[in-house]
């Protein structure tokens, strides 16, 4: 697979889009809906182009983070007067009751593992709650702890020293991997386009994010995936390259990965955090909010607020959709109807379902002004608020 034309024909390959993935510490924010209505949509795109689409959250349930998040729920129930309510309350209100009292008096490596596992579990049915809310399902949670990054690591790097891409920090190519680094250690992804190598491992021998990230992306390779889409943040922006390139290395050119980027999520005054995700959902509804989402033009930032207008706008959008499905027939219209194969494509190639809210916009206020509409625009208005879940 080489071209964005491959992605338009799936043929029955496998494809991975993973989305969300919030750190299991606290409860989804405007941010993660952003990327959840994102993926969504373009998970059903790809599988409207014929690819068997998994869609992924990963569970960072392993590691310094899960042991913080422990910590800190352990803190809580052991002095609860001494901390300001928070986004982990809830979590530590969860686990205290899931847990056995005796454990608060208990050595840490006692405590520790139980705690994790019920802090990332409450989190976890928390996660799934919101996601529910917002009318976004998952095929799989894939845990950190079913990776096992460290453990597949070793053999990665080996991987890498043998086909001439691992290096030291002063860039000398190594032909084997150190069975326990103790320096820098970088991937020569130039050699496959990217703008520049990318570390390994710190100064002092340990792992980077990027390593890890690698060993997950192997993992989704091993499963058979031949596409993989991450849905990121807008400041991963120079991240992806040499993730994509990377990937192309360990699956021998075999899978590719493509990058969807999210711009940022502020409030109306841009200098304050956008509202609380059930705010949100409890003002809008989530059909309404996921229009908000997928119609935003692509290269500001997301400015979000409970405000009349925009819920009036939103709801008059949605029942100009419902009126064109309600109109008496016509006949076909053929120069309006042959922008949805383009708005398709550009959704895809683009990684952003923008231009498929925008045509399916379009095609609803031209057929509301037409007056009448043929059975072939309605069924493509129909599969066009499909495909955007906001059936």
């Amino acid at each position: 697979m080489n071209s964005h034309a491959d992605i338009l024909n799936g043929a029955g390959a496998h494809a991975n889009v993973e989305f969300v993935s919030a750190y299991p510490n606290r409860p989804l924010r405007a941010e993660d809906a952003y990327a959840a209505f994102t993926g969504d949509v373009l998970a059903n795109l790809l599988a409207h182009c014929g690819w068997q689409v998994t869609r992924e959250y990963y569970v960072n349930d392993a590691g310094p983070q899960a042991d913080a998040l422990a910590r800190g729920v352990f803190a809580r129930m052991s002095n609860a007067d001494g901390f300001d309510p928070g986004e982990t309350t809830a979590i530590t209100d969860a686990v205290r009751s899931m847990i056995s009292p005796d454990l608060l008096t208990a050595d840490e490596a006692t405590w520790l593992p139980v705690v994790r596992r019920a802090a990332i579990d409450a989190a976890l049915a928390s996660i799934k709650s919101d996601l529910a809310s917002l009318n976004v399902r998952f095929d799989v949670f894939t845990p950190d702890s079913d990776v096992t990054a460290e453990a597949a690591l070793p053999e990665l790097m080996q991987g890498f020293a043998t086909k001439g891409l691992l290096a030291d920090a002063a860039g000398k190519a190594l032909p084997k991997a150190p069975a326990a680094p103790t320096g820098r250690l970088t991937l020569d992804t130039p050699q496959l386009g990217d703008a520049r190598r990318r570390p390994l491992t710190g100064a002092e021998g340990r792992y980077t994010y990027f390593a890890y990230d690698l060993a997950y992306h192997q993992h989704k390779i091993a499963r058979g995936f031949t596409l993989l889409l991450d849905v990121f943040r807008k400041d991963y922006g120079s991240y992806g390259p040499g993730l994509a390139a990377a990937v192309t290395l360990m699956s021998d050119g075999a899978a590719q990965l493509q990058t969807s980027l999210l711009e940022p999520v502020l409030g109306a005054r841009r200098e304050d955090a956008a509202p609380a995700l059930g705010e949100l959902l409890g003002y809008y509804g989530a059909h309404p909010l996921r229009r908000l989402y997928l119609s935003h033009e692509a290269g500001a930032p997301i400015e979000l607020s409970c405000d009349a207008d925009t819920r009036h706008s939103l709801l008059e959008a949605e029942a100009q959709h419902l009126a064109a499905l309600a109109l008496p027939s016509a006949a076909a219209e053929e120069a309006l109807l042959a922008g949805y194969q383009k708005a398709l494509q550009t959704s895809l190639t683009d990684m952003s379902p923008q231009s498929l809210m925008a045509y399916t916009d379009t095609l609803a206020a031209a057929l509301t002004q037409a007056g009448a509409a043929s059975d072939i625009a309605k069924a493509q208005l129909t599969q066009c608020r499909h495909l955007l879940g906001l059936t």
